[in-house]
Parts: structure tokens; sequence; C-alpha cells
């Protein structure tokens, strides 16, 4: 083995090891409990009544496609968590792409990912349905062809979906 392909392998290495590093932080940041806000004894007793009075019409007036999970404000997930989760998931298979081409990547990486683009596609929150079009777009026109996951355009694209999870899967 020449000492090239001894860089190169090892390059690849880190860079792989970078990306599985990356996508296991991105993953925890969305399993992470929600803060519970915590009430004195003396806040707890003086609110109940109106604590009841207030979810009573809070569920009477809530949007019922937002907590349904049928296309609300998380797309078809019952919860943020859950889009957070999946979301993460399925950019996870798409940002290996650039590494999977370095370590000689195979068709299937390329249509695996395509599968969980267009699975994702109807699933995600509306805001985010322009870009996993496009971004499924772009896997499509590139085909196997790997040398297109390393260019900018690719990075772009992945942009907007990396901007969401950051706002929103804290």
């Amino acid at each position: 083995m020449s000492t090239f392909e001894r860089l190169r392998l090892s390059m690849s290495g880190r860079l792989l090891l970078a990306a599985l590093l990356t996508g296991m932080l991105t993953l925890s940041a969305c399993s992470s409990p929600a803060p519970v806000s915590e009430s004195t004894p003396t806040a707890a007793q003086t609110s109940e009544a109106p604590a009841a009075e207030v979810s009573a019409n809070a569920d009477a007036s809530a949007d019922p496609a937002a907590s349904t999970g049928t296309g609300g404000v998380y797309g078809e997930f019952t919860s943020m968590s859950e889009a957070c989760l999946s979301v993460s998931a399925t950019m996870l298979s798409v940002t290996i792409l650039p590494l999977a081409a370095m370590a000689g990547g195979k068709s299937e990486d390329i249509d695996k990912a395509k599968q969980e683009l267009s699975k994702m596609e109807g699933k995600v929150p509306a805001e985010l349905k322009p870009a996993f079009e496009k971004l499924r777009a772009f896997t499509e026109s590139a085909g196997s062809d790997f040398s297109k996951y390393g260019d900018g355009q690719f990075e772009e694209l992945m942009k907007p979906i990396q901007d969401w999870t950051e706002k929103n899967c804290k």
C-alpha cells in the first residue's frame, strides 16, 4: 500500500468519523428533554382553578391540525421532537454522500439517500418541504456521479434544512 493510499484512507476515516460525530450530536440535541418549570407551593395553590380553565379553553380553541400530526406545525409528526429526530436522521444519510465519494462510494448509498428524501418530503413541516424537494431533485439529477456531492450547490441545498434544525432542535 503506497503512502498516498494510506493518506487517502486516513483522511477518509477522519472525515467519516467527523460526519458520524456531527450526526450523533445533532440527534442527541433532538432527544434532550424540554425544561420543566417548577412552581412554588404558594403559586400552585392560588393558580389551580385558573390553570384548569385555561387548559380547557386552550383545548377548545387549539388548531387540531397543529397537534394531530397530520400536516400541522410539525408536518406529519406528532411533536417537534419527533420531527427533529426524523429530519436529523435523514440528513445524516444525505450528509455522508460526499464522504462516501471519497471512500469509493456505491450507487446504493445514493439510492438510499434518495429514498429517505422522498419518504421525508411529504412528512416534514411545510417550511421544509421546498428544501427537501430541491435536495431530492438534486440527488435525482446527480445520479451516481459522486463528484456532484462535493460541490457548493449540494451544500447550499442542505443549508435551509441545517438552519431549521439549529433553530428548532435545541
